[in-house]
């Protein structure tokens, strides 16, 4: 299956044991029997999965009469699963590559519900807020499925038992990702 990629992809699996290590409380980082190493023969489980989020490129448009409009590019996204939303601040780099069927998620939020929903709470609740009198117009010029490599580990030692959730283009932890998946708190 080709599927458009957020980032290229650039953690590797034997680095995942560093980025863990990185992730853990400062308790257990101060034990020092515990190390990179541990963590890495204590790896159970390890799986690379493709989590659906949707962007949407649009474009901004401020009336200033007698001035010409102001147009402004932004882009959105939302996280196809959980409901989780905000603006980019920069456009993200999309590669496309194949990948197994097995390891995509699948989205909940629809296309429909995107554009109805999620997109027209972005601009109301995050982009109207900086226009203090007339909100600006919209139009929208890109919707499409991208998504996000994640690593999901699952770790046992004697120190702790625990499933990571890492990203895998930057390294970092994405337990609230993982959190959000479980919760309604994000859906409209």
């Amino acid at each position: 299956m080709n599927v458009n990629l957020l980032g290229n992809g650039t953690v590797q699996a034997r680095e995942l044991s560093a980025y863990i290590y990185k992730t853990l409380k400062a308790p257990l980082r101060w034990n020092r029997k515990l190390d990179e190493e541990i963590i890495d023969k204590g790896i159970v489980k390890k799986e690379k999965i493709y989590h659906p989020m949707w962007a949407v490129k649009m474009l901004v448009i401020a009336d200033r009469k007698p001035f010409p409009p102001r147009k402004k590019p932004n882009m959105a996204f939302v996280d196809a699963v959980s409901g989780y939303r905000g603006l980019f601040p920069n456009v993200p780099f999309v590669t496309q590559e194949k990948v197994s069927t097995s390891n995509v998620k699948e989205a909940l939020i629809t296309k429909q519900e995107l554009l109805e929903k999620y997109i027209t709470d972005i601009q109301k609740k995050q982009i109207n807020r900086n226009y203090v009198l007339k909100k600006p117009r919209y139009e929208i010029r890109e919707t499409e499925m991208v998504y996000l490599p994640l690593w999901k580990v699952e770790v046992e030692t004697t120190f702790f038992t625990e499933t990571f959730v890492i990203n895998g283009n930057t390294g970092e932890s994405e337990d609230l990702l993982m959190k959000l998946w479980n919760s309604n708190e994000w859906k409209l």
